[in-house]
């Protein structure tokens, strides 16, 4: 089974390492939408917001569709062709200014010369932005960025039963980022200039030096909050993402980028160092636990760590309430505990438990402690109780633990005397690894 893991990890490894080589090659890719010329509750900006938002982006380096009052065919087209070209890329932006609204918690997206005399036209003559975060999502690329100024009034109220305002919330796929021009439920403002007030505020910041996405999103939220008077507060769904940067003008974005590049691949040396070192360990544990051939007329194997007979307890050593044993075993005479403990360096969890799971010791049933069982190992200013014999010769005071706190796994930590959490989805924490289990008198 270690074995699976270890070749499953070096696949793994190989494949972020690949994916890390070839990010300097992708490109970008962007869908640029402004409707303005509406029959019903015409729009002053949308346009001007697209055409200027197209031309950012090209000074991104992203290739660009721009389509300006598109009807629904045309902007159907348009995104089965960015969808298309999608898929070859590394990042996807699709950007819409125009009318949006809510019909049953789903967001539409309304093309020119939509035809609505009731809610239920809504379904068939409007765009579902669900539709165009499935294509992004179903692209599979890095990040996709999906920036909705859509967030302005119903046009077609008087038609309607229901009154919700602006767009509904909707979850970010994994590696998505969505971006409202305001919160869900709220309507944005159509702008007094060039542009609306939330495209102006992106436009300022799209390619700030050494801004990432998320610094791009949050600087622009809290202009358009002042110039607002917090009237209108921008909003954002998203999974958790590596930091990006869209500006490719700054030296020192691109040499932070790099900095990150070159950790991720030292992490995952050492990651893939220690997975090696565990298999070695574990392959030497098992061979020194399978019996020994002995070449008589009557053969009887016995398990290589069975412990020493003697007249006394068998124990070769003693530290006041600890008697340490020749296959490694350390009892607590006080507790009735035994412990053995684990390769001299932290490891993460994953591997503190692998290394219990197939530890097979004197037969074997060791498990991680509790932290009340750690706690008892070490008696400040009491010379009987202490650590010694499982951390004699080696490093580290911090011990993994079996308990698991809600989202968190945990360590003890003797130098505080006290269990501590570490956040067990990213459990990026290492601590060193002893086994226990009841005493086997």
């Amino acid at each position: 089974m270690f074995g699976k893991i270890v070749v499953g990890a070096s696949i793994c490894i190989a494949c972020i390492l690949g994916s890390l080589n070839s990010a300097a090659s992708a490109t970008r890719i962007a869908l640029v939408i402004g409707n303005a010329n509406y029959e019903t509750a015409p729009l002053k900006n949308p346009v001007n917001d697209a055409r200027d938002m197209a031309e950012a982006l090209r000074a991104l380096d992203f290739e660009v569709i721009l389509k300006l009052d598109a009807d629904q065919r045309q902007m159907e087209l348009a995104i089965d062709e960015f969808y298309g070209r999608l898929r070859r890329m590394e990042v996807g932006v699709f950007y819409f200014a125009g009318h949006g609204m809510q019909v049953d918690g789903d967001n539409y997206l309304i093309p020119i010369k939509a035809h609505v005399t009731s809610e239920t036209d809504i379904r068939w003559e409007a765009v579902p932005a669900g539709k165009v975060l499935g294509k992004m999502n179903e692209a599979g690329n890095k990040l996709n960025i999906a920036i909705l100024d859509a967030c302005r009034d119903n046009p077609f109220k008087r038609s309607f039963r229901s009154q919700g305002k602006g767009l509904a919330f909707m979850d970010a796929p994994k590696g998505t980022i969505i971006a409202y021009a305001t919160s869900p439920g709220s309507v944005a403002a159509d702008g007094a200039g060039r542009n609306g007030i939330y495209t102006k505020h992106l436009l300022e910041n799209l390619n700030s030096p050494g801004m990432s996405v998320y610094d791009v999103f949050r600087e622009t939220g809290l202009g358009v909050m002042r110039e607002t008077d917090d009237k209108q507060v921008p909003w954002i769904s998203s999974t958790p993402i590596p930091r990006y940067f869209l500006s490719k003008t700054d030296t020192e974005a691109d040499e932070t980028e790099k900095r990150r590049l070159e950790q991720d691949r030292a992490r995952i040396d050492t990651d893939r160092r220690e997975l090696e070192q565990m298999r070695a360990d574990l392959e030497k544990k098992k061979r020194e636990s399978e019996p020994q051939k002995v070449e008589t007329s009557s053969y009887s194997p016995e398990p290589s760590y069975s412990r020493p007979q003697s007249s006394d307890s068998g124990a070769i050593e003693g530290y006041g309430d600890y008697e340490v044993y020749a296959n490694g075993i350390v009892k607590d005479t006080k507790t009735g505990l035994e412990w053995i403990s684990g390769s001299d360096k932290e490891i993460k969890l994953p591997q503190a438990n692998s290394w219990v799971q197939n530890l097979t010791v004197d037969g074997g049933n060791w498990r991680l402690p509790k932290p009340n069982e750690l706690a008892k190992l070490y008696v400040d200013n009491k010379a009987t109780r202490n650590i010694i014999p499982l951390l004699k010769g080696k490093s580290g005071w911090r011990v993994w633990t079996g308990k698991k706190s809600g989202e968190f796994c945990t360590y003890y930590s003797f130098h505080n005397n006290q269990w501590e959490a570490c956040f067990s989805r990213i459990c990026g924490c290492t601590a060193r690894v002893i086994a226990v289990r009841d005493s086997r008198n």
